[in-house]
């Protein structure tokens, strides 16, 4: 039985749903909170706005609607193709309502590579809630005025890895007028409201027993390695023994501005590899160079059954994707967050 994807918007997320289900069967199986009032399409609690793709329905007021006002009731709709279609209020498994919180700046500091790290604080008697890959939005006050900005969280959540709940770490990279603007008002400011979580290219028990036995490829680039460290270390506390492939690319060797944590994780666990990779050799480089895939290409011929986290921009999750599908890497197995803000 064919399997197709539902992508309901504006959160992004996904159902897989075969051709036999409805949409509101697929989403239950998965744990996707979904809206649902009758399962024969009289209540319309469930009904979402159609964007695209081809439809089935089990009854007749499904498509009468569908034809009428171009709405799409789940639990009578079976899609046949990949489709899309609009509804709030619906959420992945495992959602954590999101939250602002005025945060403490406990400190900024320069690393290599023009890359700043920031450790904030939330609030006494609050805790930063939120699932290893998400990120958070960055609201600060420039002289161009107020801007929210978001930055991938760069540490797993204290309620995994067993460190403060309330702290949250940033890594931005300078050089960009905006940029520089954040952190000149991180330096001089005492507090900073931040708006968290978001994401849905995350790490939970609940993936990791659904993948369970299948190897986990982290791919970064630049500061890209921010969500990799965060996903990393949410692995590391769940599943210790996991079998982890690091790879982290720059252009040059100075971009690995914390090249010793992905070191010390290969020589304390036998089960994570890390590959570090700048584009061209160059004088003093002894590791790995090329395109992300081509390296990946080397270690692997079959990424059927692999699942692949990707960070970095569209036009490089895009291009790793594209040059690996031969191997077997679709987008049902490869997640970031390059999916839901800049869909092709």
């Amino acid at each position: 039985m064919t399997t197709h994807r539902v992508t309901v918007q504006p959160s992004a997320t996904v159902i897989h749903c075969r051709s036999d289900q409805t949409i509101a069967e697929a989403a239950a199986e998965q744990g996707i909170l979904l809206s649902i009032g009758c399962d024969n399409g009289v209540c319309e609690i469930c009904r979402g706005e159609y964007l695209d793709g081809d439809f089935i329905f089990r009854n007749s007021l499904g498509e009468a609607l569908l034809n009428s006002d171009n709405q799409i009731l789940c639990c009578v709709a079976q899609p046949q193709t990949d489709a899309e279609i609009f509804m709030s209020d619906v959420h992945a498994p495992n959602h954590i309502p999101d939250v602002t919180l005025a945060c403490q700046i406990q400190s900024v500091s320069p690393l290599p590579g023009n890359v700043w790290q920031v450790e904030l604080l939330a609030p006494a008697g609050k805790q930063a809630d939120f699932w290893p890959g998400q990120y958070l939005l960055l609201t600060v006050t420039t002289a161009t005025g107020e801007q929210t900005l978001p930055y991938s969280i760069a540490c797993a959540p204290g309620s995994i890895s067993g460190a403060d709940s309330r702290r949250i770490e940033l890594h931005i990279a300078a050089g960009s007028d905006t940029a520089n603007d954040v952190i000149q008002f991180l330096q001089q400011a005492l507090t900073v409201k931040v708006t968290l979580p978001f994401g849905d290219c995350i790490v939970h028990p609940d993936f990791l027993r659904q993948q369970a036995g299948k190897p986990l490829l982290l791919v970064a680039a630049g500061t890209g390695f921010s969500q990799i460290k965060s996903l990393v270390e949410g692995i590391l506390a769940l599943e210790p023994e996991r079998e982890l492939h690091i790879y982290w690319s720059n252009r040059q060797q100075d971009g690995f501005y914390l090249a010793e944590l992905p070191v010390s994780w290969a020589q304390q666990y036998p089960n994570v590899h890390y590959h570090p990779i700048i584009e061209q050799h160059s004088a003093g480089w002894h590791g790995r160079a090329g395109w992300i895939y081509q390296v990946i290409h080397e270690d692997f011929t079959d990424l059927s059954d692999i699942r692949m986290f990707a960070c970095g921009s569209p036009n490089m999750v895009y291009g790793t994707l594209d040059q690996l599908e031969p191997l077997g890497l679709t987008q049902d197995n490869m997640y970031s967050d390059v999916f839901a803000y800049a869909p092709r």
